[in-house]
């Protein structure tokens, strides 16, 4: 039943409501995006064939997705009606989606610059379904009405919402503005937009005259080559000047608060992102390690999280972005205390005989760029010894760092492909368990284990320990699959052994 504190709110939202108008630029917006990729290439076609025809098709193409927009939002309603929140949305095929307030499991709410202009949030309701997306999305409602929403949606956690307010206050830790910064020269950020850029201009690659290319060519011919050498290294500082501030803006504001259901995460300067992560839902606690960061001692925290993560940026929510290793078992301490750091320490090493397998690993690469170079451009044959060294400093380090360590209750592996992440998650977390050996590695008594749990888009995620010792895999199986417990059942005459099954 409602509470005599919510009866005003719950008749306000019991009649169907339509979004704020500006939810039409987010409609318009995203269906320009969802659809250019399709569409966009005929209008650069038709550009390059006449200008006049790209106008009309391009004025019509426009006029179609702005009708479509608003048709859209006229026609989406919402309302809340026995203890229910129903939608309604559709302009010819008129979808209803009725949702139980009890199924709903996090509410989210996020801002960005358009929003804030408009005192405007988004909305994004999930429900205890392991889906990536969230279950509900309403793009634009008034910051008081969002508000009020939430709480009407969270009825029956009133109490407990006090509660936690309180205890949030004794439990919540903010990042400084040193460290943001910290966290973006290290991120490696300048390498995605160098990506992002290159991917943008080999759409465009086509609009651009060719001797405009000759003019560009030329120029960076005449300039020599300390002057290149000057503007490379001009631009790569810009680059890395765009990672720090897509960092700071991204996570500006950093606030991790402590509840005691759930962790509840608030950050960003443009776009303002309001996260609640329920504890019920975490599946692992990671720590990742770069490369760069790795000298400075600094990590990064995140959570792997059944339905994964609203940021698509974020394979996994991140709960603290950047943090000394020598901070993090008091940070897992206070805010995530059913997993134990101090379980790192006893992590078991590679043996000695699984060397020879990282070893070999690292010539594949570096051959097939010998063969490559002595085919196409002989000159470059000293390529294949560039690779070759940094394949075998890497497969050092991931020798070196690969571990494991399980107990009754946890389970701690420790990987790197070029990052070094630590994973600790609960045995009852892991949702399955595989062991393969091929002839080789039969030969040498080491196997390999895959453990899965469950992910974004309620997939799985999978983390794979390679030539680990025999015996220790063989343990790792007893304890998933409670083989031992079946053996003693049969030796007690409670189980018929030609009825047992090896799970491996």
């Amino acid at each position: 039943m409602i509470s005599n504190q919510t009866e005003q709110v719950y008749e306000k939202f019991s009649h169907p409501r339509r979004l704020h108008p500006t939810a039409i630029i987010f409609a318009l917006f995203t269906t320009i995006k969802e659809m250019i990729f399709g569409i966009g290439i005929g209008l650069i076609f038709t550009l390059k064939e006449s200008v006049f025809f790209f106008l009309i098709v391009g004025g019509i193409f426009l006029a179609c997705i702005i009708i479509f927009s608003i048709l859209s939002w006229l026609r989406f309603t919402y309302y809340v009606e026995d203890d229910e929140l129903r939608i309604e949305q559709g302009i010819l095929n008129r979808k209803k989606r009725y949702i139980s307030i009890n199924r709903i499991h996090k509410i989210d709410l996020t801002a960005n610059v358009i929003h804030r202009l408009f005192r405007l949030v988004k909305v994004q309701i999930d429900t205890a379904s392991n889906s990536g997306d969230a279950e509900v999305s309403l793009s634009a409602i008034r910051m008081d009405d969002a508000t009020e929403l939430r709480k009407l949606l969270q009825h029956n956690k009133e109490q407990e919402e006090t509660h936690n307010t309180i205890k949030a206050e004794q439990s919540s830790e903010s990042i400084s503005w040193k460290r943001l910064f910290i966290a973006g020269s290290t991120s490696g950020s300048a390498g995605v937009i160098v990506i992002a850029l290159l991917t943008v201009f080999s759409q465009i690659e086509e609009l651009i005259p060719r001797y405009l290319f000759n003019v560009a060519y030329d120029w960076v011919i005449s300039i020599g080559v300390y002057a290149l050498a000057i503007l490379l290294l001009l631009i790569a500082i810009l680059f890395w000047i765009f990672g720090i501030a897509g960092t700071m803006i991204r996570y500006g504001n950093f606030t991790i608060e402590k509840r005691e259901k759930e962790l509840f995460i608030r950050r960003g300067l443009l776009e303002t992102k309001e996260l609640t992560i329920p504890y019920d839902r975490i599946q692992a606690i990671g720590i990742e390690q770069s490369p760069i960061r790795q000298p400075f001692g600094f990590v990064t925290v995140f959570a792997v999280v059944a339905g994964g993560s609203f940021d698509r940026l974020e394979t996994f929510p991140i709960l603290f972005p950047i943090i000394h290793k020598s901070e993090v078992e008091e940070f897992i301490n206070k805010f995530v205390p059913n997993y134990d750091y101090s379980l790192k320490k006893q992590l078991k090493p590679l043996p000695r005989r699984s060397l020879i397998f990282y070893i070999a690993k690292s010539f594949i690469a570096p051959l097939f760029v010998l063969v490559a170079s002595l085919i196409f451009i002989p000159t470059l044959y000293w390529l294949a010894l560039v690779v070759l060294i940094f394949n075998l400093i890497l497969s050092m380090f991931q020798y070196k760092d690969l571990g494991h360590y399980i107990s009754d209750e946890n389970f701690v592996l420790q990987k790197r492909t070029l990052q070094k992440v630590t994973l600790f998650t609960e045995k009852k977390r892991i949702q399955a368990f595989e062991k393969r050996v091929h002839k080789i590695q039969a030969f040498r008594q080491v196997a390999s284990v895959t453990i899965s749990l469950i992910g974004m888009q309620g997939l799985g995620t999978h983390y794979t320990l390679k030539h680990v010792r025999d015996e220790d895999a063989n343990l790792m199986a007893d304890s998933f699959s409670y083989r031992k417990e079946k053996q003693k059942e049969g030796s007690l005459g409670k189980v018929d052994y030609n009825e047992l099954s090896d799970p491996l």
